[in-house]
């Protein structure tokens, strides 16, 4: 479960949950997505690289339109969070660090880091492109 955070100055405020579900195709290995829905339609998605859940664990990383970064309790990480902003502004996400450890072991055993390049078939990509069917 993802959690909205409250914005700076609204500290006091408790999370929003939200429905989000991040997703993961091993024909797409440097990537992951995250759907948000509303009453059983999506309403946002986003895409972002696998590496930045994979390394945001451990410490800050990313920048521009997604940051990641772990929150510590008594010692390990206790939850996640991920800020995705936009030119209208920014949102700030938190996961369990448990439930995002398990998630992206799931990805790591489908395609290792390091090997997404033997998963992912450039010439078919750009054939999509210049085809104009749509996202590789």
């Amino acid at each position: 479960m993802l959690e909205l955070l409250p914005a700076s100055g609204e500290e006091g405020r408790p999370p929003v949950p939200v429905l989000g579900r991040f997703s993961y195709r091993s024909d797409r290995p440097y990537e992951v997505a995250v759907d948000f829905s509303c009453r059983g339609e999506t309403v946002a998605s986003w895409l972002f690289a696998r590496e930045l859940l994979l390394r945001g664990a451990r410490g800050r990383v990313g920048e521009g339109d997604v940051s990641v970064w772990p929150v510590h309790g008594r010692g390990r990480p206790a939850r996640v969070h991920i800020q995705l902003s936009t030119e209208e502004g920014r949102c700030v996400l938190a996961v369990r660090a448990a439930d995002l450890a398990d998630w992206t072991a799931e990805t790591t055993r489908l395609v290792r880091p390091g090997t997404e390049g033997r998963h992912l078939d450039l010439d078919a990509a750009v054939a999509r492109l210049l085809a104009g069917t749509g996202r590789p």
